[in-house]
């Protein structure tokens, strides 16, 4: 005789990027077992790619792989939310001397993470005009590109890998514009794109950077009081590990 398997509630959540809404089914034990397994490596790589399988199996329809890292942030915050609860306990710390070695100095402090907004700083933008009738429109980077990005910096902490750089900006363009005609990237080779980025001035160029610069983040600002001097701290906490460290 088959065990009963018990049934999960259906709920629904809002993509940030997309404005899209999907149903999505709290995740199991055995998908925790796993999650754990991936923070406790602390490997970067290990575990987005543990959260990416995570939410395409537990949300219907969309695929981990395609999301921007602040949809899979706040994605998970809600299947979090709704898998083991709504709230995490953060502890902060006072950093004033005379609370150094103070027990009191450490303030216990509760967040609703299902609450947690996605910011998008001031100035971001996706649609980027560079000369005459000529911009761009840009698309949030996959979770793989960013991890690309994160690598940029070879051996030398000074010296940017320029060619992986170049990659990022160039699979971050999703059309060309001239005008009313439109050039999408999917139709173009990885040369012409480049080409078309190699020739851009430094200040046009810069304005790329700056989509990346400012793309949207998990971010909540926290207020506290410590217990042992009365100093009030005012912390901004921003992406997924500081939400559960």
């Amino acid at each position: 005789m088959a065990l009963p398997i018990s049934s999960t509630p259906i709920y629904t959540l809002t993509v940030p990027s997309s404005k899209k809404e999907y149903k999505y089914k709290p995740f199991l034990v055995k998908q925790e077992k796993a999650l754990l397994l991936a923070f406790q490596s602390e490997d970067e790589k290990i575990m987005m790619n543990t959260l990416k399988n995570i939410i395409t199996e537990c949300v219907v329809g969309l695929d981990g792989n395609n999301l921007a890292l602040f949809d899979l942030e706040y994605i998970f915050c809600q299947l979090r939310g709704k898998s083991v609860g709504e709230e995490v306990e953060l502890v902060a710390n006072c950093d004033t001397p005379e609370c150094k070695d103070k027990k009191e100095s450490k303030t216990l402090i509760k967040i609703n993470i299902m609450n947690v907004p996605v910011i998008i700083p001031e100035g971001h933008e996706n649609k980027i005009a560079l000369f005459n009738d000529v911009g761009v429109v840009m698309k949030y980077p996959s979770l793989d590109l960013l991890l690309k990005l994160k690598s940029l910096k070879s051996t030398d902490a000074n010296k940017m890998n320029t060619e992986v750089f170049f990659d990022v900006i160039t699979d971050s363009i999703d059309y060309i514009y001239d005008g009313q005609q439109l050039y999408h990237s999917k139709e173009q080779s990885k040369q012409e794109l480049t080409d078309f980025v190699n020739n851009l001035t430094t200040g046009q160029f810069g304005k790329l950077q700056k989509f990346f610069e400012t793309m949207p983040r998990l971010s909540k600002e926290i207020t506290w009081t410590c217990k042992g001097c009365n100093k009030v701290h005012t912390r901004k906490i921003e992406g997924l590990s500081n939400f559960f460290s």
